[in-house]
């Protein structure tokens, strides 16, 4: 009787091909680049050069993945002694982490269809990342600040929508007016579409939806919600972040912020006025609860040294 295989893979270019397939262009992107990085160092030629048949992934063993790891780790910016002194490399932890994930991801997805005998990267752990949430963390005071000092009719709903439905700049950026409708008891809902190819369903505040009927006019089903001026295309995700970044410095705020700030200090404030936490994870879309309460832990307001002497 013939063995039954899942999948017809002739090279590595194929079974990357496979891997990839179904996942968004952006991931698409990210992955090939780590998967190009990785044949890049195995073959000491340039990413630009690397061709997805030059590496037999039925070869790599697991000196080669750990060698990767130990390269990628040798990149890592060391501390600053001082401020003039610069950092000897340039790949944060989360990079880090991400290229490993994408390989280890690649070899598993192999063994699975049957195009690799084995896993070779099992025994090789993800590194672990600092949570830098409470790094990135606005007051609602600032968050109201921003909101207030910006005049533009556009990119204050903008902001307004990014904090009051914790969206990432991506699903903000794609929103077409058939994504906004009523909802019961004089409220607005907000159809996002975004991370994973997910959509949820946000209820947003009755004043903030009949802003945007105000500011909708007469526009179309299908027209963006936010233009831009000069092309009347949807608005990017670099100019959604220029846009928080410009009313961070009307606001006086010396941070970096993104639009991913808002986001995150939707999540902590939620908490802090006692949402419920499956309520926070369902409008954010986090899979696991367990991400949600990072935003819990990143501004404690309590701790056990509070109840010691000294």
């Amino acid at each position: 009787m013939p063995t039954q295989r899942m999948a017809d893979v002739s090279g590595s270019a194929q079974l990357v091909a496979l891997w990839l397939h179904g996942k968004t262009p952006k991931s698409q992107k990210s992955y090939d680049r780590d998967v190009r990085e990785f044949f890049s160092f195995l073959t000491g030629q340039a990413i630009s050069q690397v061709r997805l048949n030059d590496v037999d992934l039925r070869t790599v063993t697991l000196n080669d993945v750990q060698a990767f790891q130990d390269y990628l780790e040798s990149r890592r910016p060391e501390p600053k002694p001082n401020a003039k002194t610069k950092p000897t490399g340039n790949l944060t932890p989360n990079a880090i982490k991400r290229k490993m994930a994408s390989v280890k991801s690649v070899l598993r997805f192999g063994c699975e269809i049957g195009y690799l005998q084995y896993n070779v990267s099992v025994p090789v752990k993800l590194p672990k990342t600092k949570n830098t949430l409470a790094e990135r963390y606005l007051t609602e005071l600032e968050v109201m600040t921003m909101i207030a000092l910006c005049q533009n009719q556009r990119d204050r709903l903008i902001l307004r929508l990014l904090y009051l439905t914790g969206a990432r700049v991506g699903e903000i950026a794609s929103l077409r007016w058939r994504d906004i409708k009523p909802n019961r008891d004089g409220l607005g809902q907000v159809t996002l579409f975004g991370k994973g190819d997910k959509t949820r369903f946000v209820v947003i505040k009755a004043d903030l939806y009949n802003k945007l009927v105000e500011y909708r006019s007469k526009k179309g089903e299908n027209n963006a919600v936010f233009p831009s001026r000069k092309t009347g295309k949807p608005v990017s995700a670099r100019q959604i972040h220029q846009i928080v970044k410009d009313c961070a410095l009307k606001a006086n705020l010396s941070k970096d912020v993104s639009p991913h700030w808002l986001r995150h200090a939707h999540a902590t404030h939620a908490l802090d006025r006692g949402t419920p936490p499956q309520l926070v994870q369902a409008t954010l879309g986090h899979e696991d609860l367990s991400t949600t309460g990072k935003y819990a832990h990143a501004r404690p307001n309590q701790s056990s040294g509070l109840d010691l002497p000294g």
